[in-house]
C-alpha cells in the first residue's frame, strides 16, 4: 500500500484503535474550538461533497496517532465541552 492511499473512517479508526464515534468526537471538538493547537493537530480530510464520506489519507495516520496520544484524557480533558455534556429530560405534567 502507497501512502497516497484513502482510507475510510472504519479504516482509520481500526488502524488508530480506536472507535468512528471517537473520531467523530474529535472532529466535532475540533470544529467548535478552531484556535487549539490540538484541534490543529489533526490531519484535513477530502470529502466530494457535504454529506458524501470522509477519506483520509494513509500518510496521515501518524497525525492521528499523535493527537490520540497528546490529548489530555478525562473529565477534565480538552474535551470536555463535547464529551461531558448532560440532557435532562423535561419532567412530563402530570396532572390528574
Amino acid at each position: 500500500m502507497s501512502d497516497d492511499v484513502l482510507l475510510k473512517l472504519e479504516e482509520v479508526a481500526i488502524l488508530v484503535g480506536v472507535s468512528f464515534k471517537t473520531i467523530n468526537t474529535w472532529y466535532y471538538w475540533a470544529k467548535k474550538n478552531p484556535d487549539s493547537d490540538y484541534a490543529k493537530m489533526l490531519p484535513e480530510y477530502i470529502q466530494a461533497g457535504k454529506r458524501q464520506k470522509r477519506y483520509w489519507r494513509k500518510s496521515d495516520l501518524w497525525k492521528f496517532i499523535q493527537f490520540k496520544q497528546s490529548i489530555p484524557k478525562g473529565r477534565n480533558g480538552v474535551m470536555g465541552d463535547v464529551t461531558q455534556v448532560y440532557y435532562r429530560k423535561k419532567k412530563e405534567n402530570i396532572s390528574g
